[in-house]
């Protein structure tokens, strides 16, 4: 849903995915959701200053995932 809403700030496209950080639970769903480029991999090891969102096209990264924020 938040696909439709976002613009890459790089190349103003609109095919952004939400970056996975750590370790999915259902590989499945995590392989699908890839596959469909609702999210992308972002890795296991989780640091205080992740980025939140890629573009798909240029693979521009940028923002900062919730769990940042609170700190």
């Amino acid at each position: 849903m938040f696909k439709k809403y976002l613009t890459c700030p790089e190349c103003n496209k609109n095919n952004v995915a939400c970056i996975f950080w750590g370790y999915p639970t259902d590989t499945d769903l995590y392989l699908q959701a890839i596959k469909d480029k609702e999210i992308v991999d972002g890795g296991c090891l989780v640091s205080d200053n992740d980025p939140k969102w890629e573009c798909t096209d240029c693979h521009h990264k940028w923002g900062t995932r919730e769990e940042d924020e609170d700190k």
